[in-house]
């Protein structure tokens, strides 16, 4: 088989997609099915990490990472103040503070501004339009801000963070007067700009979160 293989890829006399015999065409047939078998292995697994739940899974395992020591990441979770509350669809403690997040699975080309009610998630021809998060954000910094303060820690940064992750490809934004915005690849290097920031008490941090999460 090995020969075979030297054989049928050799440039020498033009033998590309020369088949002489029976065992040649099986060979070949092989190779194309183990081929279009792998394809739609891949594919099929981009397409199950392609989705809201396997892409929350991927995001919070490398926030966990990068927020250092004793970093906690929690998903939809409802914070309670003495004042409101508001539902997180993600919530990070890193050592130099709290993120409030917002993540989006899908769109590889966005557009939008820090004012307009809504955005644009396309790939290819599939658009989806979703509502602008920054206003519910800044309600959950506010409660979270609460929190923090109530439990003694009104020192620690409270950030909105939006976290753009299709699997498919290097999300292309296009968001207008937005700053708290960054795709999956850049995610290291954006944190890496922030080590210079003083390190808080991430046990105190999330002992005063979670307690303040309603069941």
């Amino acid at each position: 088989m090995g020969d075979f293989v030297k054989d049928f890829f050799s440039l020498d006399g033009m033998n590309v997609w020369k088949l002489h015999t029976a065992q040649d065409y099986l060979f070949v047939g092989l190779y194309v099915a183990l081929g279009i078998g792998a394809l739609w292995l891949a594919l099929r697994a981009l397409a199950r990490g392609r989705t809201p739940e396997g892409t929350a899974r991927r995001i919070a395992k490398k926030l966990r990472r990068l927020g250092g020591a004793g970093s906690q990441v929690w998903e939809n979770v409802t914070p309670v103040s003495h004042r409101g509350r508001c539902v997180c669809p993600m919530l990070w403690a890193a050592r130099e503070g709290v993120y409030t997040i917002q993540l989006y699975h899908f769109g590889l080309e966005v557009t939008g501004s820090a004012s307009s009610k809504q955005w644009t998630l396309a790939f290819n021809k599939d658009v989806r339009p979703t509502d602008n998060p920054l206003d519910s954000m800044d309600e959950q910094v506010v409660i979270l801000n609460r929190i923090l303060g109530r439990a003694g820690l009104g020192h620690v940064p409270v950030e909105k963070l939006i976290i753009f992750a299709d699997i498919y490809g290097r999300p292309r934004l296009e968001l207008r007067g937005v700053d708290c915005a960054v795709v999956r690849q850049d995610l290291k290097k954006w944190h890496k700009k922030r080590k210079d920031l003083p390190n808080v008490d991430l046990g105190a941090v999330k002992k005063a979160l979670e307690a303040s999460f309603q069941g």
